[in-house]
């Protein structure tokens, strides 16, 4: 089975990525916001949300069918949902690559329930 895509999207996040290219994801790394027009291959994204990167990134990435982890840099303001987890940046980066585990984990299920049902 091939290793899940992950697309990072943070000004300053390389040992979030390597901690996750340690636990078996293929991690795409972008430190600039995407357009609208970037075509994008990842099974699930995570969002560190800042000065540079800003609120219409996790949303813009959820409408592609992308699931995102959106990492805030205060508490969440609003509910998570399956497709979109909000979590303030006081998560320690270990527990943030569980909670991407458990999302890809979801994500890989979905298609295969998709794949069945076709």
């Amino acid at each position: 089975m091939a290793a899940l895509r992950v697309l990072v999207l943070a000004a300053r996040q390389p040992g979030f990525s390597e901690l996750l290219e340690h636990a078996g994801f293929d991690v795409e790394m972008r430190t600039q916001p995407l357009s609208e027009s970037e075509q994008v291959g990842a099974d699930v994204a995570i969002v560190f949300r800042g000065r540079l990167i800003g609120r219409n990134q996790a949303p813009a990435l959820v409408e592609r069918g992308i699931p995102v982890v959106e990492v805030l840099t205060a508490e969440p303001q609003s509910a998570s949902t399956a497709e979109w987890i909000r979590l303030s940046n006081r998560i320690a980066k270990p527990d943030l690559a569980q909670v991407v585990r458990a999302v890809a984990d979801w994500t890989q299920m979905r298609a295969r329930s998709n794949d069945v049902a076709a």
